[in-house]
């Protein structure tokens, strides 16, 4: 997934645009560029399927490059590098225009893996949207998440069947007109599946773009599933962290090792 989609970085630090250039160049076709003005060219050349752009840049910023494609290119995606201050400040309002921030300074390696999601994301979208010319497409859960999964099929509007594969358990979901109507989990089905299946992080994926009939389970939003799914996922994880404290002596939070160092620009 992923590699038939063309992408244009841009950053005015050569290190950064040259590190980024060289892993992402086996994921997509990639071109680079050292100003924002420069990209907007090629783009009205050949619109993209993402834009990777700093924030702050001399000449046209990173945020009026965002103006730009938006009024331009609107189903354009967009990755936004920019500091902690200019994400919770000046770039705050521009959430749902931006498909992933990337707080700088990163460690290379983690931003090149937050873009290959948002790549994976583009790459499925594609096909849902296109799902009438295609059978299936088959993927893993460390390119895209369940979640990313259901809200892009959601998105997508599209009817079809989904099975996740995670370990020995496999999950199997019909959606209509992008409404999740059923899903199964061995003796499970109904909404307690998506709550379940949420947390998986290893397995695979199938979609098939065929309408097959079977009974409603679910009868609430997809969204509304998944928020519900989301907020019990988020209070295991309070309680498992809040055992693992009580169980340490005294409290401790660790042995006292030194966090490791981050290295990113």
């Amino acid at each position: 997934m992923g590699k038939d989609l063309n992408v244009l970085l841009v950053d005015d630090n050569p290190v950064i645009r040259e590190l980024l250039l060289a892993s992402l160049s086996r994921e997509a076709s990639v071109l680079s560029f050292s100003n924002a003005t420069e990209a907007l060219r090629r783009a009205e050349k050949q619109t993209p399927d993402l834009i990777i752009s700093d924030y702050r840049m001399p000449g046209l910023s990173g945020q009026e490059l965002l103006v730009q494609l938006r009024i331009a290119f609107p189903q354009v995606a967009v990755v936004m590098m920019a500091s902690r201050a200019d994400i919770s400040g000046p770039l705050a309002g521009t959430s749902l225009l931006v498909e992933e921030f990337i707080e700088k300074p990163f460690f290379i390696a983690e931003a090149v893996g937050r873009i290959k999601r948002v790549l994976d994301r583009i790459s499925l979208g594609k096909a849902t949207r296109e799902g009438a010319n295609s059978t299936s497409v088959r993927g893993t859960l460390a390119q895209m998440s369940v979640v990313d999964l259901l809200q892009t099929l959601d998105m997508g509007r599209k009817s079809c069947s989904l099975v996740l594969a995670h370990g020995d358990e496999q999950s199997e979901m019909q959606f209509h007109d992008g409404q999740l109507v059923h899903a199964t989990l061995g003796k499970l089905t109904g909404e307690k599946v998506v709550y379940k299946i949420a947390a998986w992080t290893e397995g695979s994926f199938q979609i098939d773009f065929e309408r097959t009939e079977c009974p409603r389970t679910i009868t609430h939003s997809t969204q509304s599933v998944l928020l519900e799914a989301l907020r019990l996922f988020d209070e295991a994880q309070r309680d498992g962290e809040a055992e693992e404290v009580s169980a340490k002596p005294n409290g401790s939070a660790g042995s006292g090792a030194a966090p490791a160092t981050a290295v990113g620009f």
